[in-house]
């Protein structure tokens, strides 16, 4: 049996956009402890291979401690065979990040655009890989290429996009999986991650990032973990998900329709968190939908102070205000001057012109009545 450990899109030293800089250096900080951590798992499970499937550094980012602190981490398991395909975003370059340092010899670094292999003959395994050597790769340098040893146990370590035939970022389709002749593809670039999955008689998988980035990966993010077997009775395979990530960012949106206080608002987030068993590790945003009453001011500071402890919270306010049209056109003062001013786009087929329109005369009204606008 051979134990793998499939990673992909680290993206170390990766700038993080939030607001706050001293948030984003927090942010990177975690990031480089969640790599710390999976190499930790792979020194206590014994780990015989670990793949890096691309993008394990940001290159325009790399900081001489973060690569540093990578090539320790590679010294103290010098018994795991560390092979590294780089990606997009680490492309293999005259002036790149593998170039600035000595990695260990346990450390195995595809160079060249074209397929070449590593072979361990001492547990029967030969890895396969490219590298890519600009920041982008219109070709699938492994079509129509099958392992110069079938009997063998092949693996695939690859960056590349099987989202798109016409990806700038090495086209993957699941026919050049299919006919590959490969037992094991080890995907990176797509960060949601995608389990294992057989075509024909190859397993493939993309082991997902390590550690979110923004609100579009969220959820806990790591790597695969497998156990191999290739005999007699052929490739066998038991690959399970293992966490490593710090934080995790979650995204919601709540329809708060009927709510006239920011009370009322505060108690529906907060179910959500509760519901969802969010705490000091989650970054979250929660959009408002839906209609409230137009008196209604929302401030983020006054909802968050009314829930639980989180990472960080973010608020956006996307809900309409539910006036009462009759009422505003009676009335003999500036609101109903200000209504009839508006009504034409309130009432506009164009739905943008519409939610403009109505947001207008939210803060219009809170003005009027000398309330606080809170725009986010």
């Amino acid at each position: 049996m051979v134990k793998i450990l499939h990673t992909a899109d680290m993206h170390l030293d990766s700038p993080f956009t939030l607001m706050d800089a001293s948030l984003s250096e927090a942010r990177r900080a975690d990031l480089r402890s969640a790599f710390a951590a999976l190499m930790m798992y792979v020194k206590d499970n014994d780990i015989d291979i670990l793949l890096i499937a691309g993008d394990m550094f940001e290159h325009e980012y790399a900081t001489k401690e973060t690569i540093a602190l990578a090539v320790r981490e590679f010294e103290k398991v010098p018994q795991c065979r560390i092979v590294i395909s780089p990606g997009n975003h680490d492309p293999y370059t005259p002036n790149c990040v593998y170039k600035k340092c000595q990695f260990p010899a346990n450390v195995h670094i595809f160079t060249e655009p074209t397929m070449s292999v590593f072979s361990f003959d001492d547990i029967g395994v030969d890895v396969y890989g490219y590298a890519f050597t600009s920041a982008s790769m219109e070709r699938n340098p492994f079509a129509g290429k099958k392992p110069l040893h079938p009997e063998r146990m092949n693996i695939l370590c690859a960056h590349g996009d099987t989202s798109s035939p016409i990806s700038r970022y090495c086209p993957i389709t699941e026919a050049d999986i299919a006919d590959s002749g490969y037992d094991y593809i080890a995907l990176g670039h797509i960060h949601t991650g995608k389990e294992p999955t057989r075509v024909g008689d190859t397993v493939y998988a993309y082991s997902g990032c390590l550690e979110g980035r923004d609100y579009s990966e969220a959820g806990h993010k790591g790597a695969l973990y497998g156990e191999f077997i290739k005999d007699e009775n052929g490739f066998r395979h038991n690959i399970k998900p293992v966490r490593f990530s710090r934080r995790r960012y979650a995204s919601h949106r709540l329809n708060v329709t009927g709510a006239h206080t920011v009370e009322e608002i505060t108690e529906a987030v907060t179910r959500k968190i509760i519901d969802k068993g969010y705490g000091e590790d989650t970054l979250l945003r929660i959009t408002l939908e839906g209609n409230v009453s137009p008196d209604l001011v929302i401030s983020r500071d006054r909802v968050e102070a009314g829930i639980r402890s989180l990472y960080t919270f973010e608020l956006i306010d996307r809900t309409l205000p539910l006036y009462d049209a009759e009422a505003l056109r009676r009335d003999p003062t500036i609101k109903g001057a200000f209504f009839e001013a508006l009504l034409p786009l309130l009432e506009s087929g164009d739905p943008e012109q519409r939610e403009t329109a109505a947001l207008a005369l939210r803060y219009g009204l809170a003005a009027i009545d000398n309330n606080d606008i809170i725009d986010f």
